[in-house]
């Protein structure tokens, strides 16, 4: 897809509006997003994405990931080695919500300059595919879905022997206490990384998303607290993979899951901004149940898997052609440059600025500089407001300093 197509793309997704109405009164629920609970504690459990309160990957767990993504390389449809004419398959798991910001995903993804050339993304996911489902052969839908897994792979003109990564986000539907349901979703998704690791041999990183905020559903499919706990669910599988249970061993002999890690923790408290800047609006971001994402709702998801896919260190290597944006600028590993919000109508706020930061510019899908102002001046805002509907590259300067994050303009 060329560049004006994405921009026509996401000007279509941002025009359009969410029919209906949530239930926009619970605008928080008061618990702390993961990330942002650090070592403190939720019933229990402590915060932070990683063990010990941390939000990065522990040191063998992050060389895992390293040593697999310099493994991924073009594969033929057997599997095999084909530097000229192999594909490396990206592939989304999961349920309507995984399937819907998929969608948003991949056209951004491929309009991408420096993306990867040899690299195919295919949605796998599929409305009402709960993790129970995808985990049970017993179950009446399982064969169905595996299936359509391999017939979307095959209309791609890819098999499954040359999927090397895959994005994966699931949950059940909330009929359960929450106490049953969490330990339910847990045992499902260790059957799920099993069924990966038998389906797709080659795929050695799987990357794992939560739930977004939940606290406007007008239905019983999955509120909060679900959806929150649906991200320390996720913390645990990661977690206990990292501590080494068999159950979920990457390498060697016994290997029977692939290397997991996040990508991304999507739940923020309603409007009440992460340390990152993340909210979830409403009715702006949902459909009129509250609890699938609306059009802008999946664009902010796809800016969100946009930035990790381009910058993590376990994916950039494959993802892009030369692990850089189209400015030439490299960008940084983790979230600690933030805008808010994103998208934006008139302004975005620039936080966590890197020390010694002193210029801040916009660039547009061509690479071509519109927008631009020294921080002494501007501070840490920049006004969008005249930019049209789209994706648009928001970086910041400093001596021996250049980073950047997707941002996106709303009209």
């Amino acid at each position: 897809m060329s560049q004006r197509s994405l921009f026509l793309y996401i000007s279509a997704l941002l025009v359009q509006g969410t029919m209906g109405q949530a239930n926009c009164g619970q605008t928080s629920t008061g618990m702390v997003p993961i990330n942002d609970l650090g070592t403190g504690t939720y019933m229990g459990m402590m915060g932070g994405l990683y063990p010990n309160g941390l939000n990065v990957r522990p040191t063998a767990h992050q060389a895992a990931g390293l040593a697999f993504a310099a493994q991924v390389q073009p594969l033929d449809t057997t599997g095999a080695p084909d530097p000229e004419n192999g594909k490396v398959v990206w592939l989304s798991i999961g349920f309507s919500n995984a399937t819907q910001e998929t969608q948003a995903f991949i056209p951004m993804a491929t309009a991408l300059p420096d993306l990867n050339p040899k690299l195919v993304l295919v949605d796998g996911a599929l409305g009402g595919q709960t993790a129970a489902i995808l985990s049970t052969p017993t179950n009446p839908g399982y064969a169905a879905y595996w299936n359509t897994v391999i017939n979307r792979l095959s209309a791609a003109g890819v098999t499954d022997q040359q999927v090397q990564a895959i994005w994966l986000k699931d949950d059940n539907q909330a009929t359960l206490p929450i106490e049953e349901h969490s330990d339910s979703v847990h045992v499902q998704f260790k059957r799920i990384t099993h069924e990966l690791h038998d389906r797709f041999p080659n795929a050695h990183l799987c990357y794992i998303a939560s739930r977004i905020y939940a606290g406007y559903a007008s239905s019983a499919l999955n509120p909060e607290p679900y959806a929150y706990r649906n991200g320390w669910t996720m913390k645990q599988l990661i977690g206990e993979q990292i501590a080494g249970d068999p159950e979920l061993q990457h390498s060697g002999a016994g290997a029977n899951a692939p290397w997991l890690s996040w990508g991304v923790y999507l739940w923020a408290d309603g409007t009440t901004p992460r340390s990152d800047g993340l909210t979830w609006v409403c009715p702006d971001d949902y459909q009129n149940d509250g609890t699938h994402p609306s059009t802008i709702g999946r664009a902010k998801v796809a800016t969100l898997l946009l930035d990790f896919f381009t910058t993590d260190s376990t994916t950039c290597s494959w993802f892009l052609n030369d692990c850089g944006i189209s400015t030439g600028v490299a960008q940084v590993e983790g979230p600690s440059l933030s805008v808010f919000p994103n998208p934006a109508i008139s302004t975005m706020t620039i936080s966590g600025l890197p020390l010694g930061a002193s210029v801040i510019a916009v660039f547009d899908g061509s690479g071509r500089r519109v927008l631009g102002a020294s921080l002494s001046t501007a501070g840490n805002v920049m006004d969008v407001g005249a930019l049209s509907s789209g994706v648009y590259q928001l970086v910041v300067y400093g001596e021996r300093i250049r980073t950047a994050r997707f941002v996106i303009a709303q009209r």
